[in-house]
């Protein structure tokens, strides 16, 4: 049995955002998506949409192999920042407490 929608006194009909179209994701992205969902035609993106942007950057592989490895060099030079300050607060503490 289906509720009937809440009528308010100050509700004049009109509709502010229509959510008809939208609806709940599901928890397990499996399969195919909803077949009601709406799928953006290429016309009404304004310009070409690539498939794989991540694939065609320009630059060269040496290029590309110098950018991982500065990200990886300051990934590791702030994770033993980290290291080293817990180190010394550890140290801190004992010396304190000895």
């Amino acid at each position: 049995m289906k509720k009937k929608p809440r009528q308010y006194e100050d509700d004049d009909g009109r509709v502010i955002a229509d959510m008809s179209g939208v609806s709940r994701p599901s928890l397990f992205r499996i399969g195919d998506p909803e077949p009601n969902a709406p799928v953006p035609m290429e016309e009404e993106q304004g310009e070409k949409r690539e498939d794989r942007p991540w694939e065609d950057t320009g630059m060269s592989r040496e290029d590309r192999r110098a950018y991982i490895w500065a990200a990886l060099r300051a990934a590791l030079l702030i994770g033993a920042i980290y290291l080293a300050v817990l180190c010394l607060f550890i140290a801190l503490l004992l010396w304190l407490w000895l």
